[in-house]
């Protein structure tokens, strides 16, 4: 039990600095571009002073550069202010959809360095489970993750949900499979204490290229 601890905490570590890093990239860019923003009004500043005429729709678009940066480094300042709160309880009532659309949302940055395509097909009615929601994260985006390396060329990935409220699941269908990935998909030690703390098994289709995540239901 004691080794399973030390790897589920090595896994959440490692998650929290990885959102945390992603995050942090997004802002250090949006700084860039409102710091590179900064300097033009200073140039134009300057050449005003000098008896250059000032160019108006240039003034403005860059304050609408500014505008956007700004409103960006909030969303993702929002977002990682929500993830940081998902260690505040060791569990509680989690609507599943919802945290799958937020957790894509957090990795949309690693997503996209993936060239990867990932959409969510919208659940047919509510399924909450009673988990830790932290490591629930941590493990859509490994299956996220499983699911984008186990493709070859252009990858796409469908999220989409059980039918049954009595069986929650979450499935993610692909549109090609390597065979030897998927014999070991979630292979890893780090894999099996993260699968074994929330309950949660695997079940794989080789006929659709897909894998389901299926959480116990406990509310």
């Amino acid at each position: 039990m004691a080794k399973n601890d030390n790897l589920l905490a090595e896994t959440g570590v490692k998650f929290f600095g990885q959102m945390s890093a992603s995050a942090t990239h997004e802002i250090k860019n949006t700084l860039s571009i409102i710091n590179e923003s900064s300097g033009l009004l200073h140039d134009l500043s300057m050449m005003a002073q000098k008896g250059h005429p000032l160019s108006l729709e240039r003034i403005k678009d860059i304050s609408q550069r500014v505008t956007r940066q700004v409103k960006k480094t909030d969303l993702v300042l929002q977002k990682l202010n929500r993830f940081s709160h998902s260690v505040d309880q060791a569990k509680e009532i989690v609507d599943i959809e919802k945290t799958v659309t937020f957790v894509l949302h957090l990795v949309s940055r690693l997503v996209e360095m993936q060239g990867a395509i990932v959409k969510i097909k919208p659940a047919l009615s509510p399924m909450l489970v009673f988990t830790n929601l932290f490591y629930l994260e941590n493990m859509i985006w490994r299956a996220i993750e499983h699911a984008c390396f186990v493709q070859e060329g252009e990858k796409k990935v469908m999220i989409s949900f059980g039918t049954d409220p009595k069986a929650p699941s979450i499935w993610f269908l692909m549109d090609t499979a390597k065979d030897d990935i998927m014999d070991d998909l979630f292979g890893s030690k780090k894999d099996h204490a993260l699968l074994a703390y929330l309950d949660i098994s695997i079940k794989k289709n080789r006929e659709n290229n897909s894998f389901g995540l299926l959480l116990p239901k406990r509310i």
